[in-house]
């Protein structure tokens, strides 16, 4: 019976796995489209005639998602009509869509705490945001996250992202997302925003040497869709840090010493998938639907707007319904004329996007721009690289140069002259609304209820040539550099301008070493222990990155104050270590700066005394009790340990002294081996091939350290040699223990060695002596 009832518990189980779910992210929480997202969400705003909305639920249902949870916390009115006049909200298009209202959320993490308390999440889902194009097969992604889970529970999330070729590419002067991943199971494990300016990036030593091969890319394309566990919103719950989903979750998982969680890469080769993030990524998108990239989704094949198009030569679809031609317009290639749309005489439009309903003008110039439903463009206009919005009016002989977007119910007069990149909406923001921006734009995640119309202001005479005369628009304020950053946005602002429809970035300064170039820069002198410890966190193949002094200082502040409770109060190794992995995951620094200042810290414990075997006797009570503290924060590069102890000790003149009984305590409580010393000891030396200054008081410190540890090195050596040499003489329960000679030894010993002078042989035969006890004692 047992196995009878079994079986029947498991049934409804089976049948819900078979039930794919997805959550759409519907708002952008940013203020990139400007005018053009006042009245309407980025998420409804048309794409060569169809809504990014539509996009994105064709690419879930392809996948075989049958239930959507649509996520707004603005617009939510103009969302819900849109899926339920859509051919989604029709009983046989398979599709279950169901809106999530939330006016509180500001952010990604927010949603997605929202989600997480809901408890609507019942298994693996895909999480997508509501502005993707995509033909790529989800369906192959889950299936390919589902086995995965079969073999582990901790992959947490598949990131989807895309080859791209040159032509998508990051330009010039812009930003770069940096993803490592290892070549043979596609784990992402460092994913990094490198910002304009930056020509290298910080690797931790750990993700090296847990690794065998590595693949670091800069050529991938974030598609906007993942494939996550309930653990993903349940995480964001957890850590009300977490506000985006790549810089701050991504991150925070990757560098976290708690979590055991993994996050996968799918690297799509094939097919096509972007996110319309800007105003210049919405124009690539449009001409790659034009020039059929994202076949089989192109306008002329089921139409998602279910609308009907003729593909003519030279891509150029024309609607079947009601549209009207003149015989003398011309119609260049790359181009869409939506239905029941008019094109008059002499008219002329190439690469561009005419939605329905719109009038063309007599003579009128359209070049590479976007025309939404219901627009008027008068005679002799030219418009150039710019988006205008539903219904506006463009009265005769106006000229709209590239970059230019133009809101809803926008009416220009005559001969308006709008410069590049000048934005205009019918509504001019209110000072007292907190919902706009400072430079008068409203966010795409806010919905605004209350502007003033300007038509309602008089027309300064300075603006007449600017919006013409009589019109009924409102000039937003010119943006000066750095203030089209968004308050929440990792991007810097030349990124941002290069994010801009018709912006080339021809006046952006690009520096030599450039984005383009990571990896390819010569490597910077390693002038001392701290260049080489940072070397393991540095570009590979690039100089090392200058740390931000403000945030480093910050971090080893904190660090400090952390040890020093620990210290004070006498905190087990456990509970301390876990303090400092809390605080690097919340500061999300790479392990070496940790154990730099777990080191250095050390060292400024060690007492001072004259007499040998007191200072001997202080080394021993720091390093026994909070040495094993490096192993418990997960540090294990004994080589980068004792260049750190190297400029610890240098760095503080006092501490010198005691860099050669520090060193041999190491060795002693096997922190380091004498494999360590010997690599340490190798580095120092190419180091000093590179020149160090001799006038430099570090420089000259560092020396004085390397000098205090070369007889203990040589006596290491011989006395190992030694053991070996009498190793097979020695019984079995003998031989672990003879293995390694006695640190109190070993320093005695070497204060015997060439070099030392005649002066300190009464205090070598003083530490002989207590060598030998300790050794009869053992």
């Amino acid at each position: 019976m047992a196995p009878s009832n079994t079986g029947k518990d498991k049934a409804p189980v089976e049948e819900e796995e078979d039930i794919l779910q997805a959550v759409v992210l519907a708002d952008s929480f940013n203020s990139r489209f400007g005018p053009l997202t006042m009245d309407l969400p980025r998420c409804l705003l048309p794409v060569c005639n169809t809504t990014l909305l539509d996009w994105t639920f064709e690419a879930l249902s392809s996948a075989g998602v049958q239930q959507i949870f649509v996520f707004c916390c603005s617009h939510v009115k103009l969302i819900r009509e849109a899926i339920n006049e859509s051919r989604w909200a029709q009983p046989g298009s398979g599709l279950k869509i169901t809106p999530i209202f939330s006016r509180e959320a500001r952010s990604v993490g927010d949603a997605l705490r929202e989600i997480d308390a809901k408890q609507i999440i019942t298994q693996d889902f895909v999480l997508a945001t509501g502005d993707i194009v995509s033909n790529i097969r989800i369906d192959e992604v889950v299936k390919e996250h589902k086995e995965r889970r079969k073999r582990s529970k901790d992959p947490i999330m598949t990131m989807v992202v895309r080859e791209v070729g040159p032509r998508d590419r990051p330009r010039p002067g812009g930003d770069a997302t940096v993803v490592v991943m290892d070549a043979e199971s596609s784990e992402c494990v460092h994913y990094e925003y490198v910002p304009h300016g930056k020509s290298d990036f910080e690797l931790p030593a750990e993700v090296i040497t847990a690794h065998r091969d590595l693949d670091v890319r800069i050529d991938l394309l974030d598609c906007g869709i993942d494939i996550c566990t309930p653990d993903v919103p349940a995480l964001f719950s957890e850590n009300f840090d977490y506000q985006e989903l790549r810089k701050d979750f991504v991150r925070g998982v990757l560098t976290s010493d708690l979590l055991t969680k993994t996050i996968f890469c799918h690297v799509a080769k094939k097919g096509y998938a972007s996110r319309v993030r800007n105003t210049r990524t919405y124009g690539s998108i449009s001409k790659d639907i034009i020039a059929r990239r994202t076949f089989p989704l192109v306008p002329d094949d089921n139409h998602l707007g279910g609308e009907s198009y003729e593909l003519r030569r030279g891509y150029v679809y024309v609607a079947k319904t009601g549209v009207s031609l003149s015989r003398t317009c011309t119609i260049g290639t790359h181009t869409i004329i939506g239905p029941h749309s008019t094109v008059q005489n002499d008219a002329y439009i190439v690469s561009s996007v005419i939605g329905q309903g719109c009038e063309i003008g007599e003579g009128s110039v359209i070049k590479d721009s976007y025309i939404w439903a219901g627009a008027s463009i008068g005679p002799n206009c030219s418009i150039e690289e710019s988006i205008v919005g539903n219904d506006v009016k463009i009265q005769a002989g106006s000229v709209i140069r590239r970059g230019c977007l133009i809101g809803k119910d926008t009416v220009l007069g005559p001969s308006a002259n709008l410069s590049e990149f000048q934005q205009v909406s019918r509504a001019a923001p209110r000072d007292d609304d907190d919902d706009w921006t400072d430079n008068g734009s409203v966010a795409d995640g806010t919905e605004t209820t209350e502007t003033s119309d300007a038509s309602d202001v008089p027309v300064e005479s300075d603006m007449v040539p600017i919006l013409g005369s009589k019109p009924k628009a409102y000039l937003w304020p010119v943006k000066e550099d750095g203030e089209e950053e968004d308050e929440e946005d990792v991007e810097t602002s030349q990124a941002l301008r290069l994010g801009r429809l018709g912006d080339t970035g021809s006046d952006i300064e690009v520096l030599e070493s450039d984005l383009s170039e990571i990896g390819s820069g010569d490597s910077s002198p390693m002038g001392s222990p701290f260049s080489m410890a940072s070397a393991s966190s540095a570009a590979l193949g690039g100089p090392i990155p200058d740390l931000d002094l403000e945030s480093a200082s910050d971090f080893a502040s904190e660090c400090r104050q952390s040890l020093e409770r620990a210290y004070e109060e006498g905190h087990t190794i456990d509970n301390a270590g876990i303090e400092l992995k809390t605080l690097r995951m919340a500061t999300n620094v790479p392990l070496v700066r940790v154990a730099d200042c777990v080191v250095s810290f050390l060292v400024g414990k060690i007492a001072l005394a004259d007499a040998p075997a007191a200072q001997k006797a202080n080394v021993k009570t720091v390093l026994e009790r909070w040495g094993p503290l490096l192993t418990s924060i997960g540090w294990t590069d004994a080589v980068e340990t004792v260049l750190m102890l190297q400029k610890a000790c240098a760095q503080s003149p006092p501490h010198q002294k005691v860099f050669a009984s520090v060193l041999a305590s190491l060795y002693n409580e096997d922190i380091v081996e004498y494999e360590d010393l010997k690599r340490w000891y190798t580095k120092v030396l190419e180091m000093k091939k590179q020149g160090l200054e001799p006038h430099d008081i570090l420089a000259t410190n560092l020396e004085n350290c390397m000098q205090q540890a070369l007889p203990l090195m040589q006596q290491i050596h011989a006395a190992e040699a030694e053991d070996d040499d009498t190793e097979e003489d020695d019984d079995d329960e003998s031989e672990g223990d003879e293995k390694k000679v006695p640190v109190a030894t070993v320093k005695t010993q070497a204060g015997g060695a060439k070099g030392k002078p005649a002066t300190e042989s009464d205090d070598d035969e003083e530490e002989q002596g207590e060598g030998t006890e300790e050794e009869e004692s053992d």
